[in-house]
């Protein structure tokens, strides 16, 4: 494993990054649910879901880094066999033919990213965070070179979706797009100290057709990151450094999940509106 001296950036094969012990987005997400969560998704890694797998190569054609994407061999087959041993080592991603002819139909109508921003795609960042210590890494899928004309530096992340694109802030509500937004952008000021101003952007594609695609953005005053996922970056590093410290196991954490009292139904006044179908009487 290629030594890492704190903070830097490199450029990082995904087998090798996924590796590293440092703690990333995904886990500090599942250790906001719940230490159980965090617990169960380190011990029960889903590298290979097809879902995953049709990510990884479509960030693999889009970006123009990572492996081969192919149409998956028979692997009882002499070529079959080799394809498969390629896909052992991440040098190849093998996809169902199904999949493969869709992305391929995908990839003619994708972003192309360097006329988004010129830049470097797949870049890893390391620092440690000053407050509890701990070791944070990160995987920028387009690092542009500089910033924009109003010295403002964007990362940005490509993204596919089932859904219409137009519909994103519902996914980014969904699955803590924000926190992913602020931890990189808080990451790559600790790496190069930049101290302008900041913002994440989403490059969401359809994975139906027409495939269209739009970006959308967080910058780093508005209140979904400064209010919100600011502070639950801030708790979940916190309560990860208690875990770490006290040296409590994965097992040990698997017993902390939900609360497990009986917790009251109370619907918001939107869904009240809906339910009663009187604005004026709900109003009231």
């Amino acid at each position: 494993m290629t030594e890492i001296k704190y903070p830097c950036m490199i450029d990082m094969p995904d087998k090798e990054y996924f590796k590293h012990p440092a703690i990333d987005q995904t886990s500090l997400k599942n250790f906001i649910t719940s230490p159980r969560e965090y617990a169960w998704k380190k011990l029960h890694h889903d590298y290979d879901s097809p879902a995953l797998q049709f990510g990884k190569a479509a960030h693999s054609l889009v970006l123009g880094s990572g492996p081969t994407v192919e149409e998956r061999l028979d692997w009882r087959t002499k070529e079959g066999k080799l394809q498969a041993k390629h896909c052992e080592t991440e040098e190849t991603v093998a996809l169902s033919k199904t999949d493969y002819e869709r992305l391929m139909e995908m990839t003619d109508y994708a972003p192309d990213m360097s006329k988004l921003a010129e830049g470097k795609p797949e870049i890893a960042l390391f620092a440690t965070d000053p407050t509890t210590g701990l070791h944070l890494k990160g995987k920028i899928d387009w690092l542009p070179d500089m910033p924009d004309m109003e010295n403002t530096m964007w990362l940005y992340d490509y993204k596919t979706t089932g859904h219409d694109a137009t519909d994103f802030t519902g996914s980014a509500y969904k699955f803590g797009y924000h926190i992913q937004a602020a931890f990189y952008m808080r990451l790559y000021r600790l790496v190069t100290d930049w101290q302008g101003r900041m913002g994440f952007r989403f490059v969401v594609q359809e994975k139906e057709v027409p495939y269209d695609w739009m970006v959308w953005e967080f910058k780093d005053t508005d209140p979904e990151i400064t209010q919100v996922a600011e502070q639950q970056i801030d708790k979940a590093l916190n309560g990860l450094k208690f875990y770490i410290d006290n040296d409590i196991p994965l097992s040990d954490m698997l017993r902390l999940g939900h609360p497990k009292m009986p917790t009251p139904i109370r619907f918001t006044d939107w869904q009240m509106n809906h339910l009663i179908g009187d604005d004026e009487q709900w109003r009231m």
